[in-house]
């Protein structure tokens, strides 16, 4: 039977297991085979399969990935306005879930869905689709025996009210961009991922807030239910990603010890991961209307006033000039109540 539309997407940097072919087998697809869609590499050799791909993405070139989905028929989208359904939004539900179950440079480097009937319609670059991930050693990595544990995550985030909260689609937006903003730690202006995580991070556990590190730190703890020395690690590596976030978004250099901090694998993929994690989390647990999620977030953490207090000491000791202490003191005895 036809289908109603078939979804392609071509997409980068995804390798898996599935791709490998045994003994002299140079013509079986290298194909992963998952509920919904398959995920086919385009190898040496596969020229049919490449030529294929070409009909709807010219540029395609051989090591990259052609996703497809076939569709019955068009799945109901309220606000229809192009006549492909919840068709249109299912490449930024697929990419954000892939992400967010483990990193890696997967990128989505064209979309098209072909409606029977109607010439394929194809999606311009937007904060799904981007060329500027290049091939990178960092792939995105999904072999075999992940497929039945991320289509569990994949069902959970999606049920979840969270999913088309607006709060979190400001957060999985900065996620999204981050995550399609080509990183290099060895070159300057190739590290505005770390801005754009905690931008998704800041979105989800700290908005509108003051405190906002120690809100973010304490609110990271209490959301994933971390204790000792997790949780002291877990502090470090936010705090010292934020003091990169901070350098970057004032427009300073990063200091050699931020730069090597940048350039270290297995705390750059800890970094990566705990994002994820938060994200995640996040999704599952903070309800999706503001009024409820405030109350969620301050029940997790909210400054005290000894908090506020330790703020105000750190920034008491910054001020250089002796006569404007001298002033903010008497300013702060004159306010307090008899």
């Amino acid at each position: 039977m036809t289908p109603a539309a078939t979804l392609r997407i071509l997409a980068r940097n995804f390798e898996s297991d599935a791709f490998n072919r045994s003994g002299l087998d140079f013509l079986s697809p290298l194909r992963l085979q998952l509920s919904e869609f398959s995920v086919e590499y385009l190898a040496q050799g596969g020229q049919q399969r490449l030529r294929c791909a070409r009909q709807f993405f010219p540029e395609a070139m051989l090591g990259e990935c052609l996703i497809e989905r076939e569709y019955e028929s068009i799945p109901p989208l309220a606000r229809d306005y192009v006549g492909l359904g919840a068709i249109s939004e299912e490449p930024e539900d697929l990419l954000s879930s892939l992400r967010l179950y483990r990193p890696g440079d997967l990128a989505f480097i064209g979309v098209s869905i072909d409606k029977a009937g109607h010439d394929p319609a194809v999606l311009y670059p937007y904060r799904v689709i981007s060329n500027l991930v290049t091939e990178s050693t960092r792939q995105f990595t999904f072999r075999r025996e992940d497929v039945k544990p991320w289509e569990a995550l994949d069902r959970t985030l999606r049920s979840s009210p969270s999913w088309r909260a607006r709060w979190f689609k400001v957060a999985r937006r900065a996620f999204l961009y981050g995550s399609s903003d080509e990183f290099n730690p060895n070159h300057e202006g190739m590290h505005d991922r770390v801005s754009y995580f905690f931008a998704a991070l800041e979105a989800s556990l700290a908005p509108k807030s003051d405190l906002i590190l120690r809100c973010l730190k304490a609110r990271a703890i209490a959301l994933l239910e971390l204790k000792g020395d997790k949780a002291t690690m877990t502090k470090r590596l936010l705090n010292d990603f934020y003091g990169i976030r901070s350098t970057l978004v004032h427009g300073s250099p990063l200091s050699p010890e931020k730069i090597s901090l940048l350039q270290d694998r297995d705390r750059w993929w800890e970094f990566e991961q705990l994002v994820r994690n938060l994200l995640v989390a996040a999704v599952k647990k903070i309800p999706p209307d503001d009024e409820p999620r405030r109350a969620y977030l301050s029940g997790l953490y909210e400054p005290d006033d000894a908090a506020r207090a330790d703020e105000v000491i750190r920034n008491f000791k910054a001020i250089k000039d002796d006569s404007v202490r001298r002033g903010l003191i008497n300013t702060l005895k004159d306010s307090i109540p008899e």
